[in-house]
């Protein structure tokens, strides 16, 4: 994309409003101008980012001066209702993002980002389009960090005693999307996975265990917390409280036969 001012750009796409998990929205202007030193700018993936319409509702903190000087002072975020996307490039896997834009909802309980189907074929397997393709690779720039969002845990972490029954609860909200209703990897979201391993069936004892934790209950808990690097299950550290992580992860390790 050249470098033509946003008043003369088609914008074809709806707005985006909730893209990342656990993200804070913020107001740009509330971030260090300093902190995007780091941030590097590709302009042709950045347009695909602004043709698609995502500065309706994101800003990209980082990239806040870049961007309007490109495109128009719009596309830093005119109206930065959903979260700012600084940082996204380090949280999910591009097929994470794949699924999210085809069925937001399916993989961020409550989103209310409408699905963004324009950036895919109309094929019976959904495929991205080009431009689909590039804006997601746009978010994968997006590496540095800002001061609006806050890190991800890291580290071990000691699961607090939980409630399984609450987990169910919150398992049916927060998890199916991935790893299906009964627990078996088959919701709606895993078919994106293309090249990632399918998650796993906590039902049919497929619990994958990271060297982490102590014990089975922690190793849960802490991928709960922290996700799981290299793979399309995120971090919940920021989203869920330590009683609703500890809840759910007893209510897993029940699926597993582990309680």
């Amino acid at each position: 994309m050249s470098g033509e001012k946003l008043a003369i750009i088609g914008l074809p796409a709806l707005a985006l409003i909730m893209l990342v998990v656990g993200f804070v929205a913020a107001p740009a202007a509330d971030v260090d101008p300093e902190i995007d030193a780091d941030q590097p700018f590709d302009k042709e993936l950045a347009g695909a980012y602004v043709k698609a319409g995502c500065w309706q509702c994101h800003s990209v903190s980082t990239l806040k001066t870049e961007l309007a000087e490109t495109f128009g002072a719009e596309a830093a975020g005119v109206r930065p209702l959903g979260p700012d996307l600084a940082g996204v490039g380090e949280r999910y896997h591009p097929q994470w993002h794949e699924a999210h834009f085809w069925q937001p909802d399916a993989i961020y309980h409550g989103s209310q980002m409408p699905a963004q189907r324009q950036l895919f074929t109309r094929e019976a397997q959904p495929k991205l389009t080009e431009q689909g393709k590039d804006v997601i690779a746009f978010l994968m720039t997006l590496k540095a960090p800002s001061g609006i969002n806050k890190p991800w845990p890291e580290g071990p972490h000691t699961a607090p005693e939980g409630n399984a029954n609450q987990g169910a609860v919150l398992f049916m909200r927060e998890c199916t999307g991935c790893h299906g209703v009964q627990g078996m990897g088959v919701g709606p979201a895993a078919r994106f996975f293309k090249s990632l391993r399918k998650p796993p069936a906590f039902a049919s004892d497929q619990l994958i265990f990271l060297q982490v934790a102590d014990t089975k209950l922690d190793s849960i808990y802490t991928m709960i917390t922290n996700g799981v690097p290299g793979s399309a299950m995120p971090g919940f550290g920021n989203r869920l409280t330590d009683q609703e992580r500890a809840d759910l992860a007893a209510y897993v390790a029940k699926l597993g036969g582990y309680d």
